[in-house]
C-alpha cells in the first residue's frame, strides 16, 4: 500500500465515530444481539473504506493525481485528438463497470474540448444532463451520430466498436463538428466528403425541411463547392433539392450519378448544381458550386464525391 493510499486509510478510521467504536469493543451490557450490531456496523465501515482504497488505488483520481497515456492504454484506451490539440490532460473516471471512463481535454481553436470514450456493450450517456434546444441524428463515417447543442454549449456523441465516444465544448456545433470530423480521421474513417485536393474543408449537421442533413464545404481550384447528403423515407422519383440553392439558371438537365437518377441545373461558367437520389437505402445527395459549372463538370465532380451508403455497411 503506497504512502497516499495508507494516509487516506488513517484518515477513513479517524473519522469513524469514536462513541462507535467504543461500544464495538466493550463487553457486551444488554446481551449478543447489541454487542454483534455494533461490530457489525464497524464491519461494514471498514468495507466501505477499503472498498474505496481499493478502487483508488486502480483509477488515478484526484487533481494531485498525474494520468498518462500509458495509464489510459492499460484499460484499452488509445484517444484519437486532433493533430493542433493542446494542453491535453487525460483522466480516468469511475463508472458502473469494471472498465473506467477515458478522459482527454485539450484546447482548440482557443476553446476547452472534452473527449471521453467508454467501452461498454450498449450506448450510454457519458456527460451529466443538460438543457438542449436543437437534436440532430444521423449518419457518416459508418457510425450513427447525435449532435445536441444550446446557446453555451454543444455535443456530439456516436458508437461504434462497442465504445462509445463524446465530445463536449463551448465552440458552436459547427466547429465541434469539425472537431469532430479530425478526430473520425484519426480513427481512420470520415465525416466531410471532399478531393484530395480540396482546401478550406468543413463538416456541418444541421435539419433542412424536416430532414437531417450532413454538409461538406470545401474550396477547389478556388470554387466554392458544398456536398449534402441526407436520409429519406420517401421514394418517389419527384426527389427532395436538399441543395438550398435556389435561383434562376439557364441550362437544366437530368441524367445519372452513379447508378441514381439526377437532375442538374447551371449557368455556363457560373454556379450550378445536381441534386440525385439512390432508392435503396433512401439517401438524398447534392451538389453545389459558386463558378465554373458545367454539365460535364458537375457530373464528373458528382461521381467522384458519390460515395454509396451500401459501401459503408
Amino acid at each position: 500500500m503506497s504512502e497516499r493510499i495508507y494516509a487516506r486509510f488513517l484518515l477513513f478510521m479517524n473519522a469513524v465515530d469514536d462513541d462507535l467504536l467504543e461500544e464495538a469493543l466493550a463487553a457486551p451490557r444488554r446481551g449478543l444481539m447489541v454487542h454483534w450490531k455494533s461490530l457489525a456496523a464497524v464491519a461494514a465501515c471498514l468495507c466501505v473504506v477499503l472498498g474505496v482504497l481499493f478502487w483508488q488505488g486502480r483509477v488515478p483520481t484526484g487533481p494531485e493525481s498525474t494520468v498518462t497515456a500509458a495509464d489510459l492504454a492499460e484499460y484499452g484506451y488509445e484517444l484519437p485528438l486532433p493533430a493542433d490539440a493542446r494542453n491535453v490532460r487525460y483522466g480516468l473516471l469511475t463508472s458502473s463497470s469494471e472498465t473506467p471512463i477515458a478522459q482527454a481535454e485539450f484546447d482548440r481553436g482557443g476553446h476547452a474540448v472534452t473527449l471521453r470514450a467508454w467501452r461498454t456493450e450498449e450506448p450510454l450517456e457519458l456527460f451529466d444532463g443538460e438543457t438542449w434546444t436543437d437534436l440532430v441524428d444521423w449518419s457518416a463515417g459508418g457510425a450513427a451520430l447525435t449532435l445536441r447543442s444550446n446557446a453555451q454549449t454543444a455535443q456530439v456523441s456516436w458508437y461504434a466498436d462497442q465504445t462509445q465516444w463524446s465530445v463536449r465544448s463551448d465552440m458552436t456545433p459547427a466547429d465541434l463538428l469539425d472537431t469532430v470530423d479530425s478526430i473520425f480521421s484519426t480513427l481512420g474513417s470520415q465525416l466531410s466528403h471532399a478531393p484530395e485536393d480540396a482546401e478550406d474543408i468543413h463538416y456541418n449537421a444541421f435539419h433542412l425541411d424536416g430532414l437531417a442533413v450532413g454538409e461538406t464545404t470545401f474550396t477547389l481550384a478556388g470554387v466554392g463547392c458544398v456536398y449534402r447528403i441526407a436520409p429519406t423515407y420517401d421514394t418517389s422519383s419527384d426527389f427532395a433539392d436538399i441543395s438550398g440553392v435556389e435561383e434562376e439558371f439557364d441550362h437544366r438537365a437530368e441524367a445519372e450519378v452513379g447508378w441514381c437518377p439526377a437532375r442538374l441545373a447551371w449557368n455556363d461558367g457560373g454556379a450550378g448544381k445536381v441534386v440525385w437520389f439512390d432508392v435503396v437505402p433512401g439517401q438524398l445527395y447534392s451538389l453545389s458550386v459558386d463558378a465554373g459549372a458545367s454539365q460535364e463538370s458537375l457530373l464528373d465532380l458528382a461521381n467522384h464525391l458519390f460515395l454509396p451508403a451500401q459501401d459503408e455497411l
